[in-house]
């Protein structure tokens, strides 16, 4: 006797049909098996007193040629079933997932329940399809004739059902969903079945399957008329079980929606070729970001809690990354850099997250494509619009209002977002009078985005335009004043626009990546009556790389980035009474402008000498004209050893240049010979994946050496383009720094219903600024910087998330006293060694709340996100009289909560 059981392998729970979901998996099609399991009970095990039974799981990877591999059970029952089953699983080809077009690997994992056959039912008593013994999930699908009738082939069978399955909420088709037709039991109502638990009856007179296809269509053939049971499951969809009417000799139409579970049973991974692997690369993705509390649902936010990163003062959106300073840490959107990362007070990024496909996070050790920068790398790539749809939202809280639209477009898509905030005109009425903030805030901000994606020859072009505006007012009231005065405050806007063209392709081992931009800065600033400032400027930059895979063990990449534009600077600030110019011997007003270029050649390559161990060589070589005429070439080389089939060990050395800002350059404030900034950067670090916990854990010890910085000083040089003529030098290359430490960083991925990461870094970072005090404390030396981060996904779409900060204080130069000037009536501080104090710890609690609701057609999310929920008066810096012989604290912000709603369709 024997039992043949027939199991449909199931499809990864985020792997939804192209676009099926907010996130990378939107491009992921996952792959569609090309038929069932058929396991047979073998006799041998029959003979056995208590023949073992039991649900085998097994773990497999499809390849991207359609074959199971790297097959593990993960469940076991008995030797000999454990085998068949992997016996079975091994025997299943499929068709390939894809992962934006291109074949990618995934691993699933399946549970084949297994057992000794049952006895046959009587004749007339069993099931259409006359086998009937021991039939398991999936048995005679299609079967829907009864005993002593004709069978026909489920193809020939009249279609009596049809449908569609879509996720509820956002409308997605759900592929792979089992559709299962039975008899409903005698008295149960028509609609949806639920508040109560019914029992099938373990044989029923017939039942019919069918599965959804990638838009999510079923036709369920030669079902009898009546009352009709359907039962829909889908993994990591909750079970919809409904009871319909069918007519004789008519076909009924169904629309059902799954809504999505908290977690998730099954698991994908996205083998994406990453030839040059940084030494450490921290990503997020957005099903990360938008629970995460302290950050408003904003992926850009989300890095200030990776370590390696300080804790600026005021929640700031500064980024200082490894002791450098935030000028030091490059941007990347889409290739090309963009001049800033946050809106101001860092209330959100300049970019919507939700376009955002990923976001990479290099604290050192960059690849040669990135230039320009001493300091760390941020790399965000936008995603493509959804193409399941038309689909969008409106999200507002108390800062900020936004909206975005996508959908597709022929054969490509578009998304379309915009966001304006009204913090001018609520904060000040939001925060306390007596909450110990010393300064009054009224910024305005908005920022736009408009993509278009749109398959072009072997490649993909995609049309980017976006842009971002900012204005801001401070005062900052003297503690000697009683009413604040414009010279108490500043003013500044910071606003940029960019369009961009990006071609990608691939042909055979050759990959291309052709890619022209233009953008269009501002900068102006006011510093109540001690300096102002003006920066336009025009750019026009280009990039382009052509890769080729020479083996399976080496690879070349080669690549060029060019930059050419105008500036015009209007500034006035203390000047120099040798300058002319303009200068008054206090002041200096000057009007300079002129046109720049930079042009870039850059290589990587791959050896893998094994598996196992592979190093990545790179060489940057950068010529900075017209304005700067100066050359740099920049040497790196990176390797991973993967000691353990879970662990890694990475390293990295490299030389990393910039050039100096536009005011240590110029030809009025600054010094027009001066040289490039550079740095070395050396990393080790050790990362191990511990699969069964799901909890990857990463520490990297690090050195930079920091040189060639420019510093302000006094000396006096001969200007011989003037005639001759001694001038102050104004800026020299004489600073430099080190820096060094250990990062540690545990994450537990994003599964079930828990994720988050604990993060801790230990550095210290000192500088040389040839200004007399020797090696000083760095302004954001923080020795100790922890962060704990978790969200803890709840029943009913509740979601609650906590983050927890706990930094040292800031270095300070301390004052002591102060001494009267007669000869301007006035004091001058006396104080200590430069940054030799330091502020309190700073310890803050962040506290978000999610409550989500879904209906079949749109979702409406509501949450609280409360920053510094027990009102922490943390200190952010010092006030002094006008004798030095007082002071006061200048306090962060109060607790701060956040309100808002999301409505999604």
């Amino acid at each position: 006797m024997l039992a043949v059981v027939f199991v449909s392998l199931p499809r990864p729970v985020d792997a939804a049909p192209p676009e099926a979901s907010a996130g990378p998996a939107e491009e992921l099609a996952p792959p569609t098996p090309k038929s069932t399991i058929s396991v047979r009970y073998p006799e041998s095990l029959l003979e056995r007193e208590d023949p073992p039974a039991g649900t085998v799981v097994v773990q497999y990877v499809v390849g991207v040629d359609g074959q199971t591999k790297e097959l593990e059970v993960l469940q076991s029952v008995d030797p000999v079933l454990d085998q068949i089953a992997l016996d079975a699983v091994a025997a299943v080809e499929f068709e390939p997932a894809t992962y934006q077009g291109e074949a990618v690997e995934v691993v699933l994992s399946v549970g084949i329940e297994l057992g000794p056959p049952t006895a046959p039912e009587p004749a007339g008593g069993g099931e259409g399809g006359g086998e009937g013994e021991g039939a398991g999930e999936g048995a005679g699908e299609g079967a829907g004739a009864g005993a002593g009738e004709a069978e026909l082939e489920p193809a020939e069978l009249p279609v009596a059902m049809r449908g569609r399955v879509r996720e509820a909420g956002q409308r997605t088709p759900i592929r792979g969903a089992s559709v299962l037709a039975v008899p409903a039991p005698e008295g149960w109502p028509l609609g949806e079945v639920k508040g109560r638990r019914y029992e099938a009856p373990e044989e029923p007179a017939w039942q019919v399957e069918a599965r959804t296809d990638a838009e999510g269509r079923f036709e369920l053939r030669g079902v009898p008329p009546g009352r009709v049971r359907v039962v829909v499951l889908s993994p990591g969809y909750e079970r919809l079980d409904y009871v319909e009417a069918l007519a004789p000799e008519s076909i009924l139409e169904l629309k059902y929606f799954e809504r999505r579970l908290e977690s998730n049973p099954y698991r994908t991974v996205v083998s994406t070729e990453q030839e040059m692997p940084e030494v450490t690369r921290r990503t997020i993705t957005p099903e990360e970001i938008n629970l995460l509390p302290g950050t408003q649902g904003d992926a850009l936010k989300s890095l200030q809690n990776f370590p390696g990163v300080a804790r600026p003062p005021f929640g700031a959106g500064l980024l200082v990354v490894r002791g450098s300073a935030p000028s030091d840490t490059k941007t990347y959107l889409g290739y090309h850099e963009i001049p800033q990362l946050f809106h101001f007070g860092a209330i959100t990024s300049v970019f919507n997250s939700d376009i955002l496909a990923q976001i990479d996070f290099i604290p050192g050790n960059f690849d040669s494509r990135f230039g320009n920068a001493i300091g760390g790398i941020i790399n965000v790539q936008p995603r493509r619009g959804r193409r399941d749809g038309h689909h969008g939202y409106i999200d507002a809280d108390l800062f900020d209002a936004g909206a975005l639209v996508e959908g597709p477009v022929g054969k490509g898509s578009f998304a379309v977002s915009a966001r304006r905030s009204y913090v001018d005109a609520i904060l000040l009425a939001v925060i306390p009078k007596d909450a110990g903030i010393d300064f009054n805030v009224a910024p305005r901000y908005w920022d736009y985005q408009a993509l278009f994606d749109y398959p072009l020859g072997d490649g993909d072009l995609s049309v980017r335009v976006f842009g971002s505006d900012d204005q801001l007012a401070v005062v900052n009231p003297d503690i000697n004043d009683t009413d604040p005065d414009p010279n108490d405050g500043f003013e500044t806007q910071i606003s940029f626009h960019r369009a961009d063209l990006v071609w990608e392709a691939q042909h055979g081992r050759w990959t291309v990546l052709l890619t022209p931009s233009f953008r269009h800065d501002l900068l102006s600033g006011v510093g109540g009556d001690i300096f102002s400032f003006r920066v336009t400027q025009d750019q026009l930059s280009f990039r382009g790389e052509l890769g080729y895979r020479i083996s399976k063990r080496a690879a070349l990449r080669l690549g060029t980035e060019v930059r050419a534009g105008a500036y015009e600077l209007e500034a006035r600030a203390p000047g120099f009474p040798a300058l002319g110019a303009g200068g008054t011997g206090v002041y200096t007003a000057a009007e300079l402008g002129g046109a720049f270029a930079s042009v870039a050649l850059y290589a990587t390559g791959t050896v893998a000498a094994s598996e196992r161990f592979a190093i990545y060589p790179g060489l940057r070589f950068t010529y900075n004209g017209v304005v700067l005429e100066r050359a740099g070439l920049d040497p790196r080389v990176r390797f991973a050893w993967k000691v353990g089939d879970d662990t890694t060990l990475k390293g990295g050395v490299g030389l990393y240049s910039q050039y100096p800002d536009i005011f240590e350059f110029n030809e009025v404030w600054g010094n027009p010979n001066i040289a490039l900034e550079k740095s070395v950067h050396n990393s080790l670090g050790v990362a191990h994946m511990f699969e069964s916990l799901d909890l990857f854990v990463e520490a990297t010890l690090f050195y930079k050496y920091v040189y060639s910085l420019a510093v302000p000083t006094e000396a006096l040089v001969l200007n011989s383009s003037s005639g001759q003529v001694i001038v102050p030098e104004r800026f020299d290359n004489a600073g430099f720094g080190h820096v060094g430490g250990v990062e540690l960083l545990v994450r537990k991925n994003l599964s079930k219903n828990l994720f988050g990461w604990v993060s801790y870094t230990f550095s210290r970072a000192f500088y040389d600024l040839d200004d007399g005090e020797g090696l000083a404390r760095f302004d954001f030396d923080q020795p100790h910087i922890l962060t704990a981060v978790a969200v803890y996904k709840l029943p009913r779409g509740w979601s609650i998330g906590g983050r927890y900060r706990l930094v040292s204080g800031n270095p300070y130069t301390p004052v002591y006293n102060g001494v009267y000037d007669a000869s301007d009536n006035g004091f001058f501080s006396l104080q200590g060694p430069r940054n030799a104090a330091r502020q309190p710890a700073f310890h803050q609690l962040d506290v978000r709340v999610d409550k989500r609701w879904t209906w079949r057609y749109v979702g409406l999310t509501a949450y609280v996100d409360i920053q510094n929920i027990y009102n922490r008066r943390n200190v952010e810096g010092l006030l002094y009289a006008y004798n030095f012989t007082d002071k006061r604290i200048i306090a962060g912000l109060p607790i701060l909560p956040s309100v808002g709603l999301k409505f999604e369709w």
